[in-house]
């Protein structure tokens, strides 16, 4: 019998929710004492932390010490490629010379080497618990002290000089637009002239251009004059305020006050960089930090992934955390396989301290942009009018599972469910082209809002449909040809759909197209009122007129609070 691909697509999810992560570091079977000799001693201790005992066979010290020394050999073994420890030993019988220019005194001795340079010799008890503790300390400071991330030089991305020399607002064209792109990150404002919000807002802006003055550009587009450009650009509202920097766009969403705006402008010209952290910091982050990055490096992680890295998190312009550690501890803690990777990258939501996802080095450009794209949301957001652009105009071009839930203690327990089915699919979904974000609306608020764009009536909550939103185009209809309901075997089966271009999409209406198609539909009952009753459609119409102007007159005399003027597109606020 054969199973559907759906199916299995489930049963991985499934198993990926309720699974364990994985085993610790596993040991090696094959493990054997490393010896040094005359011959090797100075180019293998030349780099790295060398923990080395000089014993004599006929050492009666020696022999009962062996048991000890050997087990902590084979505990620590993995600790070589995460941070450069190792452990050695040196038979003083058969390498004389060597024991006495290393100025060997007794048996056995205890040396210490970091990057070939002889340190004080171990003095403290012979114990597994003590000699233990001064291996950690030792693995600690070397590990801290040659961090990849943020040794490596920045590189200046500016090409045209000083930034806003000025201090002061720039007009420009696409053309200026381009080559203030390749001097750095740019700040710009679209707006109308004819718009209230934007005459509203100028002042703060040029006080702004004032502060950033030697720091960012700080340009406006007039898109009266502009308007193919403006459109290329997917304006949807007056004025727009957005951050361009290393190919991406970021919007800003909230108040327009200078602090605020500033705010904004700062985190794009503050070099990204990964917060170095030790183990035992993770908690705290975790319980504080919604979503965010953690960055595993050791021994072997190279400056080149470091940049590739920091490059591919710093569109984010601060809006995830990001953090970097070599501390042997996460490795276990996270269950990485021994030997390990040269670096590992993480993602964490929902506050657990389980990761959402990994990406391990080397990796791609293509995959380190997918991975961060893909988990720079939490597990489940709430789509607002703040974020719905960054959302449902995202750059990364989204596939969007929306659920409309309901209010108070149904609609938690509703999100709860979508909560975990969002997990399941991050952690064994279909590797889509496009990231796949798991979000939520209040579905009692925005009802009008979801009738309209998805056909959802407030009795079908809770209710969910997979949104293509480069598409401009949603289904809601499982593979089996059935309507989608609110679970996860359901969601996944419009997923693999929709993986397997199986199923047909429905088009969203734009909010110009629905008044429209409204419109035409009154015009025509109109009609035909108007041929049955003359005089009360003259009437209606009469009406319909006065109240349209007065309307009208409202409107114009008064601004939309949050979001400016819109030229067009749904808005949820």
């Amino acid at each position: 019998m054969r199973i559907p691909q759906f199916l299995l697509s489930a049963l991985t999810l499934t198993l990926a929710l309720g699974g364990a992560s994985g085993a610790s570091i596993e040991e090696r079977d094959d493990f054997e004492l490393r010896q040094l000799t005359d011959d090797n001693f100075r180019s293998e201790t030349a780099r790295g932390v060398w923990l080395v005992e000089h014993f004599s066979p006929k050492c009666s010290h020696c022999r009962a010490f062996a048991p000890t020394w050997t087990q902590m050999a084979k505990d620590k073994q993995h600790l070589e490629r995460l941070s450069g420890f190792h452990m050695a030993q040196v038979n003083c019988l058969a390498q004389g010379d060597l024991c006495n220019a290393n100025g060997i005194k007794f048996y056995p001795q205890l040396m210490l080497y970091v990057d070939g340079e002889a340190k004080p010799h171990y003095t403290g008890d012979r114990s597994y618990g003590d000699l233990e503790k001064f291996i950690n300390e030792k693995v600690d400071e070397y590990s801290q002290k040659h961090s990849v991330a943020g040794k490596e030089d920045d590189e200046g991305v500016s090409t045209g000089g000083r930034p806003n020399p000025d201090g002061q607002v720039v007009e420009i064209d696409e053309k200026q637009f381009e080559e203030y792109k390749e001097q750095g990150p740019v700040m710009v404002e679209f707006y109308a002239p004819w718009c209230g919000h934007c005459k509203k807002l100028r002042p703060t802006y040029e006080k702004l251009a004032e502060a950033m003055k030697g720091k960012l550009n700080i340009v406006a587009v007039d898109c009266e004059q502009h308007k193919g450009f403006c459109k290329n650009a997917g304006i949807q509202g007056y004025p727009t305020i957005r951050m361009y920097h290393h190919g991406t766009r970021t919007d800003h969403n909230g108040s327009r006050s200078l602090d605020k705006l500033k705010a904004f402008a700062e985190k794009a010209v503050q070099v990204t960089t990964l917060q170095s952290i030790k183990f035992e910091e993770f908690d705290s982050i975790v319980k504080s930090d919604e979503a965010f990055f953690l960055y595993l490096q050791n021994y072997d992680t190279t400056v080149a992934d470091v940049k590739s890295v920091k490059s591919a998190l710093e569109p984010l312009l601060g809006a995830v955390p990001a953090y970097t550690s070599s501390d042997p501890q996460f490795y276990q803690q996270l269950s990485v396989a021994n030997p390990p990777p040269t670096s590992v990258l993480f993602a964490f939501s929902s506050y657990s301290s389980r990761p959402v996802g990994s990406l391990s080095f080397p990796a791609s450009e293509d995959s380190l942009k997918r991975f961060i794209q893909l988990h720079k949301f939490p597990t489940l957001v709430e789509l607002t009018g703040s974020n719905y652009n960054a959302i449902m105009s995202s750059d990364s071009r989204a596939m969007v599972v929306l659920g409309a839930l309901h209010k108070g203690d149904e609609g938690q327990k509703e999100k709860k469910k979508l909560a975990e089915v969002a997990k399941a699919w991050k952690r064994g979904g279909r590797p889509f082209s496009q990231p796949v974000w798991f979000v939520w609306v209040d579905g009692e608020k925005w009802s009008g809002w979801l009738k309209q764009q998805y056909t959802i009536k407030k009795s079908q909550l809770p209710s969910a449909v997979v949104i293509d939103t480069p598409q401009n185009e949603y289904y809601d209809t499982t593979i089996e040809g059935t309507e989608i309901t609110f679970d996860g075997a359901s969601i996944f089966s419009v997923l693999e759909g929709v993986y397997q271009h199986f199923l047909r999409p429905k088009r969203i209406e734009s909010t110009l197209e629905w008044g429209s198609r409204s419109a035409a539909a009154t015009l025509i009952n109109f009609g035909q009122m108007s041929v049955d009753h003359p005089l009360l459609a003259l009437v209606l119409l009469v009406g319909a007129v006065g109240l349209f102007v007065g309307l009208l007159q409202k409107c114009n005399g008064r601004d939309m609070k949050d979001n400016g003027t819109p030229v067009g597109g749904p808005r949820l606020d």
